[in-house]
């Protein structure tokens, strides 16, 4: 079985901008996500993942296949976990954990990730990686509205 998780190219841009379409239209169950005249989801970060230092667009692979994508970005010095998902079909084998797992090994140091605490399915995946992998200085604390998120040191920085 073979996952991996590489850096999107540029001309992936497209495929990953139909894939957080997808994504975004999951997370409307637990927030509201404005969309444009066209009826897409707004997401007016995206191009800069690819022309930013700070910022890193991922997809993950199974056996050569697209699995899921996420988006890193690095501010003040704390790298976040912007977007993440596994695709639907590829869900329940524990890919997600292995590619959150690689993925945040690629970037020792400080993390954040927050999600909404009504979306059981985020909150349960990422307290139970957090749990899974090797992580130290471990906190959970309340973020605005609705939201939570965990800060933790990953790998040696």
């Amino acid at each position: 079985m073979g996952l991996s998780v590489e850096i999107a190219k540029i001309d992936e841009q497209p495929f990953i901008y139909m894939l957080l379409q997808s994504y975004l239209r999951e997370l409307t169950e637990f927030e509201d996500i404005p969309r444009n005249e066209s009826g897409e989801y707004e997401y007016q970060y995206l191009k800069y993942y690819w022309t930013e230092d700070t910022r890193w667009p991922y997809l993950f692979c199974f056996d050569g296949k697209i699995a899921g994508f996420a988006l890193v970005r690095l501010e003040n010095e704390t790298f976040i976990m912007a977007e993440f998902t596994v695709l639907v079909e590829y869900r329940g084998y524990g890919f997600g954990l292995v590619f959150a797992d690689e993925l945040i090994q690629k970037h020792p140091g400080k993390w954040n990730i927050e999600y909404d605490i009504n979306n059981a399915a985020a909150n349960d995946f990422w307290n139970k990686l957090v749990k899974t992998i090797k992580v130290s200085n471990l906190k959970k604390e309340k973020a605005a509205g609705k939201r939570e998120y965990l800060e933790f040191l990953a790998g040696e920085k």
